[in-house]
């Protein structure tokens, strides 16, 4: 296992390329912290945002596709899945052309955290783990 990580560069110029972003478990609950990320999303950013959940017909005003399948490939997966679905996840952005994949902070330990990132290094994406989406999209293109 390695516990390499993105720098800051790197993350600038991950989300300084993003033109389409995919949640993927959103929510339809207002508390949700992936509902109040879509929001922040859809209203502050000009990327092109998918909401993907199976259980969820429609929030944010929009309709959810039921997986990623559905959407057309995107540059980032931000992850709002359990840590036990994160390999089943990170084999299914790999299979629909994603690019890279965000995965969520103080969700799970640092071991599995980090195995996810390697993982979705083994499948040729982008792995950014315990940072702040909506502090580093404001950073680096706000």
């Amino acid at each position: 296992m390695t516990t390499e990580a993105l720098d800051d560069a790197a993350v600038g110029a991950l989300l300084t390329g993003v033109r389409r972003v995919a949640l993927l478990g959103v929510s339809d609950r207002f508390n949700r912290p992936s509902f109040r990320l879509g929001a922040y999303l859809l209203d502050r950013t000009a990327w092109t945002v998918d909401l993907v959940n199976p259980h969820v017909v429609e929030t944010l005003g929009r309709l959810c596709a039921p997986t990623l399948a559905d959407v057309p490939a995107p540059d980032l997966v931000v992850v709002f899945r359990a840590p036990t679905a994160w390999d089943a996840v990170i084999d299914e952005v790999a299979g629909v052309g994603g690019h890279a994949v965000w995965l969520p902070s103080e969700v799970a330990d640092a071991d599995t955290t980090a195995r996810a990132a390697d993982r979705a290094r083994a499948a040729g994406l982008v792995a950014v783990a315990d940072r702040d989406l909506r502090a580093e999209h404001r950073r680096w293109c706000g």
